[in-house]
């Protein structure tokens, strides 16, 4: 939301006391957008015990707020301190009290907050004031899940760009944990992505490449403990392991690059063995193990083997 600045002018022709904004900063220095129309505030005045308990207001459209008593008071830019300054001026102005009591606490307020989305414990709207350490505003929301790219986005309020943020926490940097976030700012924590995995094996779904347990056996993920990378074996482990009747030589590797679908065949038993590279999978990877008709052919005359034996045994146990 771009800052009211039309009201500077009717703030200079009021006949009380002028709640002007402080001189711009020199170039280079951050200036708090401050307060915007549509933030929500609670306003406590003491010196009226009506309103000592807190009345809710909000800017208007105007970039105003009226109050009691205190009269109607452009507050578009300003800080809640400056606005409460503001409103002790007023009172004093008009008579109506020597040495006013007044605070004023933020409820939702657009440029004096933080926005964090995307892979976080509590993705929430962060209220500050000033220039925050990111460290600060991560732990406000429980950190990281397990499902979060160590590549962080900070979107700016004004018309800087997004600053990249390189964020591991199993090895996190002064730098990094101390980038500054700026009220009006949004922070995006992207997904690390997901793999796939069909067919012959014990746990099919859907895994995050952060190493967390598949759709259907899902837990809460902490960012403690996950890895960076996973091959195509970790995979496999990660979904069980492989079924008596999978065709181990046949180990398909879907992968999409440049918005083509690449065919990748491995040997899963030269895998295990070390024999061939065991490759890092990608986002959106798909893994697929067809069955064995032959080991599948075997297994049927086995199972009917062993339940012909276990008749038999029955019907002989029976004329006893």
């Amino acid at each position: 939301m771009k800052l009211t600045r039309v009201l500077l002018v009717s703030l200079l022709m009021l006949p009380i006391p002028v709640w002007s904004q402080e001189p711009a900063a020199p170039d280079g220095k951050f200036v708090p957008p401050g307060l915007a129309p549509g933030d929500q505030l609670s306003v406590h005045m003491y010196d009226f015990p009506e309103l000592a308990s807190g009345l809710q207001v909000h800017v208007g459209a105007d970039g105003s707020v009226h109050l009691p008593y205190a009269g109607t008071i452009p507050v578009a830019g300003m800080s809640p301190d400056q606005f409460q300054h503001a409103i002790s001026e007023s009172l004093q102005a008009k008579g109506i009290v020597k040495d006013p009591n007044v605070t004023v606490d933020v409820v939702t307020a657009i440029n004096l907050s933080v926005n964090v989305i995307g892979q976080v414990a509590t993705p929430r709207v962060i209220p500050i004031f000033a220039p925050t350490p990111l460290s600060y505003v991560i732990a406000q929301v429980g950190g990281l899940t397990g499902l979060a790219d160590h590549h962080l986005s900070i979107l700016h309020h004004s018309d800087q760009p997004p600053t990249a943020v390189e964020l591991d926490p199993d090895a996190p940097s002064v730098s990094a944990m101390n980038t500054p976030v700026q009220p009006g700012d949004i922070v995006v924590v992207a997904n690390r992505g997901v793999y796939f995995v069909g067919g012959e094996v014990l746990r099919p779904g859907i895994y995050p490449l952060g190493g967390a347990l598949s759709v259907g056996q899902a837990s809460p993920v902490s960012g403690e403990g996950v890895v960076k990378d996973i091959t195509l074996m970790e995979a496999l482990t990660q979904a069980g392991g492989v079924t008596s009747i999978a065709k181990r030589s046949k180990l398909y590797l879907l992968r999409t690059v440049d918005g083509k679908r690449e065919e990748i065949l491995l040997d899963q038993v030269k895998l295990s063995k070390g024999e061939i590279a065991d490759p890092i999978l990608h986002p959106n990877d798909i893994i697929y193990l067809q069955p064995s008709y032959l080991r599948q052919q075997t297994n049927n005359i086995f199972g009917t083997a062993l339940s012909g034996l276990y008749a038999a045994t029955t019907l002989r146990e029976a004329n006893f």
